[in-house]
């Protein structure tokens, strides 16, 4: 039981401090302070880094954040949660994802951010841009992978999610800035937002459990 309270107590300060960083982000890009200059040097910075090889490279990278393949992850992890009957395990999951989706396309209609000017080729995106929605969901997606799988693995595969759930959502974040679609702030905001909403999710499923 103390253990428990324990965790509740670690979820909800990561979650609260993950809120306030995001919304400090987020004052500072509507406001126009230091973080905001600074991404005008990251995004000229960052289209002097540009060869045809790692274009192509990012171009995939990228497409691994996208809505579809992101629905066909969650498809995987619907069928694998089904099978073995982790019932609460998949509602957990289904908010969290969802949830996030939600939260961060309300936040671009309300920032209503203009993208940067300036992309590579012809990979333009529309919409808005503050916050960066394929950072949101990639790291709600590995940091929900971690939740539900890491106490479940031999420790061998306990590194490998690890790995996987640190490099995922970073390499997909840096990508949308290296094509020049986002801001580093974008991503930043992005990243904070969905550690916030899962730390939170995971929360209210451990209260419900008390």
């Amino acid at each position: 039981m103390i253990n428990r309270l324990r965790v509740k107590q670690k979820l909800l300060g990561i979650s609260s401090a993950a809120l306030l960083l995001f919304l400090l982000i987020a004052l500072d890009v509507i406001f126009g302070g230091r973080l905001a200059v600074f991404d005008q040097i990251v995004h000229r910075c960052s289209l002097g880094w540009h060869t045809p090889l790692w274009d192509q490279i990012i171009y995939a990278l990228t497409h691994l954040g996208n809505l579809s393949t992101m629905l066909f992850y969650s498809l995987l992890v619907t069928i694998l949660l089904s099978w073995k009957k982790m019932w609460r395990e998949l509602r957990l999951y289904w908010f969290g994802m969802l949830g996030s989706a939600m939260l961060f396309s309300s936040i671009k209609e309300l920032v209503d951010r203009p993208r940067p000017s300036s992309y590579i080729g012809d990979f333009h995106q529309h919409g808005y841009s503050f916050p960066s929605g394929h950072a949101t969901m990639s790291m709600t997606f590995a940091l929900l992978l971690f939740v539900l799988f890491y106490p479940k693995l031999s420790e061998g595969y306990q590194r490998l999610l690890v790995f996987f759930c640190l490099l995922f959502p970073v390499l997909i974040a840096l990508s949308r800035v290296y094509l020049g679609v986002h801001y580093f702030s974008d991503i930043l905001a992005g990243m904070t937002l969905g550690i916030f909403w899962v730390t939170l999710m995971v929360w209210v499923f451990q209260a419900r459990l008390d």
